[in-house]
């Protein structure tokens, strides 16, 4: 049996675990207090930046991968591993990284899942949305890496043929109509699947499939009456074709930025001459002991020790470096040959095939 004292341990971590709540949990409406992102948050590598705020209206909250909740300005940055949360009156515009544009509704909660925009065939844009919904014009990933492009549900998956779509999740209980994923599309097609089947939405349509275990996504009759447009949609006229008209510069754009900072990581610009490197265990640096030698100003003693040791460390860094620039090199090799790879796939795709005499 066992004894009082384990009886109590285990009652208190079984409170403890029920009394903690989900990342979503908190409302954005909630007291929790809002942790202004470090400065640190603006230097993210660029291959987690996902978006820049362009609109913010009413109650809008993110959260980080590690949970910490922060306001969101216009010019602010949202991130891979971001979660986003509005409320009743929240709406949220979004220019992404890809030259897209997207729009996240009142009462939304939604993931970046998986966020990638650097002009190549990696490129990936992957999105988790929960409750609510969503208004997304595709940027290049859309266009260049269609398959790459998914809108998760809880019970489905929308992908894209190069949008401008609506996704949209019912909840159970939520009394706004029929449970399940919708996607309505404006521009351009869409799919909704599940392992039962596959719909395809053209414009004008929407498509939709319950929550419903084995339903199968089909092609609705009509748009039904929950697709609202938001309160800026008007931002969306003509968006379309701005993003498609722009994206070629936007996505040459994009490469001729992350060309440049891979040089300048290369010949070290940026760092400012009053940067120092740190010691090998992060202590602070201890001025030499001179020996009773009286120095003239300006002037720094040091015995042979320091300055074997400093020579040693010369020596280390210069290592770290050439090691650096090799990698670099190989990096940005594989991606030059990635991005030539996906240019002759775009090339190759937009030249009819001639049909075979047997098939003529």
């Amino acid at each position: 049996m066992m004894s009082v004292k384990k009886i109590v341990l285990l009652g208190c971590a079984m409170l403890l675990f029920a009394t903690t709540p989900p990342a979503f949990s908190q409302t954005v409406n909630s007291a929790a207090p809002i942790i202004t992102p470090a400065a640190t948050v603006e230097k993210t590598v660029e291959i987690s930046r996902a978006a820049k705020v362009v609109l913010v209206d009413g109650a809008v909250a993110a959260y980080s991968s590690a949970r910490q909740r922060r306001a969101l300005a216009v010019d602010d940055y949202v991130f891979e591993g971001d979660s986003i949360v509005t409320g009743n009156d929240g709406e949220l515009h979004l220019d992404m990284e890809d030259g897209g544009y997207m729009s996240v509704r009142p009462n939304t909660k939604m993931r970046i899942a998986k966020y990638r925009a650097k002009g190549d065939a990696g490129d990936t844009a992957v999105f988790r949305l929960f409750e609510g919904s969503l208004r997304s014009v595709t940027g290049w990933i859309g266009q260049f890496n269609r398959n790459n492009y998914l809108v998760r549900t809880p019970n489905a998956t929308v992908g894209i043929r190069g949008t401008d779509h609506e996704p949209l999740v019912i909840v159970p209980g939520s009394g706004v109509g029929e449970p399940g994923t919708y996607d309505k599309v404006n521009e351009g097609g869409s799919y909704i699947q599940t392992p039962a089947g596959r719909a395809e939405v053209a414009p004008s349509q929407a498509g939709f499939v319950g929550h419903d275990k084995g339903a199968v996504p089909r092609v609705l009759k009509e748009i039904p009456s929950h697709f609202r447009a938001g309160r800026f949609d008007q931002r969306f006229l003509g968006k379309h074709a701005e993003v498609v008209a722009r994206i070629e510069k936007r996505r040459d754009s994009r490469r001729t930025e992350i060309r440049q900072k891979r040089q300048g990581l290369k010949t070290g610009a940026g760092v400012g001459p009053a940067q120092s490197p740190p010691s090998s265990q992060g202590k602070p640096a201890v001025a030499p002991k001179t020996d009773g030698v009286k120095l003239k100003p300006n002037e720094t003693a040091l015995n042979p020790r320091e300055a074997a040791r400093q020579s040693r460390e010369a020596a280390r860094m210069a290592r770290e470096s050439a090691r650096k620039e090799k990698e670099d090199k190989r990096k940005a090799a594989q991606e030059e040959a990635e991005s030539e790879k996906a240019e002759k796939a775009e090339q190759a795709a937009k030249v009819p095939r001639k049909a075979h005499p047997i098939h003529k």
